[in-house]
């Protein structure tokens, strides 16, 4: 089944109930719902978790250790950030997101690596100590996009980024990096059907049994 065959959780259930019985069915409508919104929004963890959060910090300083960035002054930072906000190729990838937002700099100078930058919808902020570099500026205004964690669409905003302002070969390690840590850049637009994934959960189950 594909994101195509839309029906409710409930239709998902009809589907299941005769073929595992109410308790399973009840899992299998569970997952339907779960892995439609995955499909519908890119998110594959719930809106609370920001899970892929380390492994694609990792994949970045993987990325800039082998194309180092070099950190600009305010005048220079400043200028970047109105190219790519006043680029098309900004304007297209934010669309559910802001299409103009501020830039401002933070007032404290103590360095702290997990704070060089910070986004909300609106505005980028960036740290004067270690947050000037045109990497830190790609990686917010991903964010700005409209994408406030770390999952595939902010993903793929962040790659077409990079690939526009840093090059495609920078582009292409940061795919590489995230291939080596299994972050995915996609999300499956399969569902299973409920013969599929009684099949899969019986085999899941198995395995569990056997090694408890």
């Amino acid at each position: 089944m594909t994101n195509g065959d839309i029906i409710s959780s409930t239709d998902a259930y009809q589907m299941a109930v005769g073929k595992m019985g109410h308790d399973l069915a009840m899992k299998y409508a569970n997952y339907w719902t779960k892995k439609q919104k995955a499909i519908k929004t890119g998110r594959l963890q719930n809106s609370y978790v920001d899970s892929g959060r380390n492994k694609v910090y990792k994949s970045e300083f993987a990325t800039e250790r082998k194309f180092p960035q070099t950190q600009l002054s305010e005048k220079e930072i400043t200028k970047f950030f109105k190219r790519v906000v006043k680029s098309k190729t900004y304007q297209t990838l934010s669309e559910k997101g802001s299409s103009n937002p501020r830039l401002e700099f933070m007032k404290t100078v103590k360095y702290n690596a997990r704070i060089a930058g910070q986004a909300t919808y609106g505005m980028v902020r960036l740290q004067p100590s270690c947050g000037m570099t045109k990497w830190v500026v790609l990686h917010e205004l991903a964010h700005t996009a409209g994408h406030m964690h770390h999952d595939v669409p902010f993903r793929q905003t962040l790659v077409k980024l990079i690939s526009r302002f840093l090059g495609t070969e920078v582009a292409k390690e940061l795919k590489r990096q995230f291939r080596q840590r299994k972050v995915k850049m996609n999300v499956s637009q399969t569902i299973k059907s409920p013969e599929k994934w009684l099949q899969d959960y019986n085999k899941m189950a198995a395995l569990r049994a056997k090694r408890g």
